[in-house]
């Protein structure tokens, strides 16, 4: 049956991104039409220690793409002795570049990418990434080399980019606020490593105020807790943020004190991550719970509009933390309210019927200690469902409970 070069180059296209030498080796006339797609070829990846001895096979691909706009992943391996031949390739493509993801062993090497790609040949302007829509830089691991301190490469990279909306960065490497990318972007996240040291919250806020259309932003910590400042509520400085409309952020740590410190009148969504990894599970013992209790209890004051509250793993949040969550009219707004793997009991919903009058959905997941009874009495206390002894499920009370509230187990 006969197919035109259309179709097949549209079923390519639809492989995943690392299929193309497969289907070079299956026949001549699979691999014309490969090469005269060049759709297939606009993710490239480098990762291996020989593309950057011989970059000869990079220009190769690069041909292949034409000039279709390119998602671009860039990692340094240990071990790699010359990256000029590497950055050189990328530079003359930076007016291509639609996503570019960095990821690096150690922060000096930040520095050396973005001199080279990011920046003019004179150094003094930015390289012009007229596509670009996402950068993201990673560092792995701590080490002796740190950044140029006396030189910030930030401040003109990639400049102009009219399209750049989210930009992700490692804590090791937070541009200065006189970067000129942060007065484009509307969100902003901050992901360490697992090496990474404490996070300097007056850098990062500085950072976070220079981005005057914030829309999203996140701090992700998920090695350990990493605290900085006191569990008091009275940090000095706040920072108005207009605009901000989500945040998901790791707690205890800096990604609370980064939450306390910001008034945003705009903010519906909130989560607030408890997770970390195994190897840390010991650290919940002791590590800032009245702080996460005290910041919940004061979120209200500075963001008044939220419509959804996400706890995740926060297991050993206060008793009377939970109590007061389904007993006040604070979160006037919230319309969703999601917990995972907490250890609240029947108790918290002794008082349910003032949590608020907009909220439609509970959403319960890994919450062992919580009857279906207790479920269905804060279900009829908010909505009574007549004059049915809640001692009982009945057909209707489970119709109720299904419209408003979610049950899940997590799987071992």
């Amino acid at each position: 049956m006969y197919l035109p070069f259309e179709v097949w180059s549209h079923v390519f296209c639809q492989l995943p991104n690392n299929s193309q030498t497969q289907l070079m080796r299956v026949c001549q006339f699979w691999r014309d039409i490969a090469k005269a797609t060049p759709q297939l070829w606009t993710h490239l990846l480098i990762g291996h220690i020989h593309q950057f001895d011989d970059p000869t096979g990079l220009w190769q691909w690069l041909e292949k793409s034409g000039e279709c706009p390119l998602d671009v992943i860039l990692k340094i391996p240990l071990g790699v002795t010359d990256l000029r031949p590497t950055l050189v390739l990328l530079h003359s493509q930076v007016r291509r570049f639609r996503v570019l993801n960095i990821a690096v062993p150690t922060p000096d090497i930040v520095d050396t990418i973005l001199s080279s790609i990011a920046l003019s040949e004179g150094k003094s302007n930015g390289n012009t990434a007229p596509l670009l829509e996402e950068l993201c830089i990673t560092i792995n691991e701590m080490s002796n080399r740190c950044a140029d301190e006396d030189q910030d490469y930030f401040e003109h990279a990639f400049y102009p980019s009219p399209r750049l909306q989210r930009l992700t960065i490692s804590p090791l490497r937070m541009p200065a606020p006189s970067s000129k990318l942060l007065s484009i972007v509307s969100t902003f996240m901050i992901i360490s490593g697992p090496d990474d040291q404490v996070t300097p919250i007056e850098g990062a806020l500085n950072t976070i105020a220079a981005i005057p259309h914030l829309k999203y932003l996140k701090y992700s910590r998920y090695h350990s807790f990493s605290f900085q400042t006191s569990h008091s509520l009275d940090y000095p400085r706040v920072e108005v943020l207009p605009h901000l409309d989500e945040v998901d952020v790791t707690v205890p740590g800096c990604g609370l004190d980064i939450l306390q410190c910001l008034e945003a009148p705009t903010l519906r969504s909130v989560r607030l991550d408890g997770s970390r990894e195994d190897s840390h599970a010991e650290d919940w013992d002791n590590k800032g719970v009245t702080n996460v209790s005290a910041s919940l209890k004061c979120l209200p004051q500075r963001a008044p509009r939220i419509q959804r509250l996400n706890r995740h793993r926060i297991e050993e949040l206060q008793a009377d933390t939970c109590e007061w969550l389904f007993s006040q009219t604070d979160f006037a707004h919230l319309e969703e309210l999601r917990i995972e793997g907490s250890t609240m009991t029947d108790e918290a919903f002794t008082q349910p019927s003032s949590l608020g009058p907009y909220l439609h959905r509970l959403k319960l997941i890994d919450c062992e200690d919580i009857t279906g009874n207790a479920l269905i009495a804060y279900i009829e206390a908010r909505q009574p469902l007549g004059h049915a002894e809640t001692s009982r499920v009945e057909d209707k009370h489970l119709a109720e409970l299904s419209c408003f509230v979610t049950v899940e187990e997590v799987d071992d």
